[in-house]
């Protein structure tokens, strides 16, 4: 049987600086991929921790809404605001855990009489005030 010969690369016999240059590059190269995925999980964790924390405040804004109610049906006075006051916070807890309101949840803009977040402005919406003057 003949013996093969094996051809180098072209590679091989270029100039041991270039190919340390190169190899710098690539080393590089691999630690900037790293640190931007330390980035990226970093800021994902951080993402995490205020969605956590968001959450956990709409929970207890939810009691504090099912206390109401209870409250308000005891003293039978204002069952309907209550009722509202929890329906908006109930679908804000669903809306976190789930990433989407529910369908039978009121429109955001829509707020229970006496909301401290409902200052009267209605808001431009979309520039619509804008059109009709």
């Amino acid at each position: 049987m003949p013996a093969r010969k094996r051809h180098r690369k072209a590679e091989e016999h270029r100039d041991p600086i270039v190919r340390f240059a190169e190899a710098l590059k690539r080393t590089e190269l691999r630690e900037q991929k790293e640190r931007d995925r330390q980035a990226e999980e970093k800021e994902a964790a951080r993402r995490a921790a205020i969605h956590a924390e968001h959450l956990r405040l709409a929970k207890v804004e939810l009691d504090e809404a099912i206390a109401t109610v209870k409250a308000a049906r005891v003293d039978r006075r204002s069952i309907a605001e209550a009722d509202q006051v929890w329906q908006i916070a109930k679908a804000k807890v669903i809306e976190l855990e789930t990433g989407a309101p529910p369908p039978w949840a009121a429109n955001k803009n829509d707020r229970p009489a006496g909301d401290s977040e409902g200052t009267g402005d209605t808001g431009d919406r979309d520039g619509e005030a804008a059109l009709h003057d």
